[in-house]
């Protein structure tokens, strides 16, 4: 019954810690259930409140390509959490060689048992806790790394909300100054003669070619581009690179960012010359494409071989119950997470934007350059244990 009540005491700790981590993940995304929403009916722009976008535009204000900013942010967030990192890396690896220990005993412990899954289950627990062996190293890295993947994505998805109603007031201040200087303060009062249709044509003409002139003015579009993608707040595929209607309001895309305050005729009034420009390689047809699908494939490959990596540091899963090779549940678990992971970051970096597939793409190869570097060192450390303890063989010989 002492072993039965212990089996108990780990399985409750276990889905405590599980149940705070996804209680936690659910209110930051909750507290920011509103964030990417932007009302621009009054011609101005609040800031954006999600500490993550804060930080974005605080990096943007150095740095002139806002991709960089994207980089650097994501160097900085896994530096800070690099001691989280290394614990988890830690737990892995003891729990590696924990395992190696323990393996010739649980092979002869599932043969003894043989269907006897709660006998095999209570022995297997005893050893476990002899060997200190944490059945949460294998899982903490993975809902730890869904956290921090939804935290971010909830920051993101400010940020972008935030440029879209910045992109957007800051043309529709230029277009009103315009028509302004052609037709007076009272422009939108004038009677509908023919001479004065002429005459609004014109100026809408000449303020739709100012908003032209503003929105891909060199320093604006040195901002949003980056390598191949023309801009980085839309996602890097067949989307055009200046987002429609649809697309700023939420209606279309992915992340729910969007601007509202703002009808569809006024926005395609002030935007007209805008969607769809023939210039600067923003054209129609083949040529708008806003990327060419690179970030999110090399997100995917990415992700899947850091999780490789990850999977293999935590060594191989303990024998099932009746001698089977391999812990069925807990090999599926692992297996699941191997490919749930590459193909949730292929969706979002498929169908977000550009600047979180590159977030995406930077963890993901800092991950692995990071698993490589201690995967090196946990090598170097094993061969030192080895000639030491084949020196002191020596010795005592």
């Amino acid at each position: 019954m002492a072993r039965v009540d212990h089996i108990r005491r780990r399985t409750v700790k276990m889905f405590a810690v599980v149940l705070l981590l996804l209680v936690s993940l659910f209110v930051l995304s909750a507290c920011n259930a509103d964030s990417g929403a932007f009302d621009v009916s009054d011609g101005t722009v609040s800031e954006p409140s999600h500490f993550i976008a804060k930080l974005m535009y605080g990096l943007s204000d150095d740095i002139a390509v806002f991709g960089w900013s994207v980089v650097a942010f994501t160097v900085i967030l896994k530096l800070v959490l690099s001691p989280l990192d290394i614990w988890q890396k830690v737990i892995s690896r003891r729990n590696a060689k924990a395992m190696e220990r323990m393996r010739p005993q649980l092979e002869a412990l599932a043969e003894k048992c043989g269907d006897d899954k709660q006998r095999y289950q209570q022995e297997q627990m005893a050893l476990y806790k002899k060997e200190k062996y944490s059945m949460m190293g294998a899982c903490l890295p993975s809902l730890i790394t869904l956290v921090v993947f939804f935290v971010v994505f909830t920051g993101f998805r400010e940020m972008v909300g935030y440029q879209f109603a910045q992109d957007y007031v800051e043309s529709y201040n230029v277009f009103v100054a315009t028509m302004e200087d052609e037709l007076g303060a009272d422009y939108d009062s004038l009677d509908k003669t023919e001479a004065n249709a002429e005459a609004y044509n014109a100026a809408v003409d000449k303020a739709q070619s100012a908003v032209y002139e503003h929105y891909f003015s060199p320093e604006r579009t040195e901002k949003r581009g980056f390598l191949w993608i023309k801009n980085i707040f839309v996602s890097d595929n067949w989307q055009d690179g200046v987002p429609d209607y649809l697309v700023a309001t939420g209606q279309e895309g992915f992340g729910m960012s969007r601007i509202t305050g703002v009808m569809k005729d006024e926005y395609e009034l002030v935007m007209g010359k805008v969607i769809g420009a023939d210039e600067a390689g923003w054209g129609k047809g083949d040529a708008s494409w806003n990327g060419w699908l690179l970030l999110p494939a090399l997100s995917i490959a990415l992700t899947f071989f850091s999780q490789k990596l990850l999977t293999k540091s935590q060594g191989t899963p303990p024998p099932a119950a009746g001698g089977k090779k391999g812990n069925d549940g807990m090999a599926g678990s692992m297996k699941m997470m191997q490919y749930f992971m590459p193909i949730m970051i292929g969706v979002f970096s498929l169908f977000y934007s550009a600047a979180f597939a590159l977030y995406t793409f930077t963890s993901s190869f800092v991950s692995i350059v990071f698993q490589l570097v201690f995967t090196l060192i946990g090598k170097l450390l094993d061969k030192r244990e080895a000639k030491k303890t084949g020196a002191g063989t020596l010795a005592r010989r």
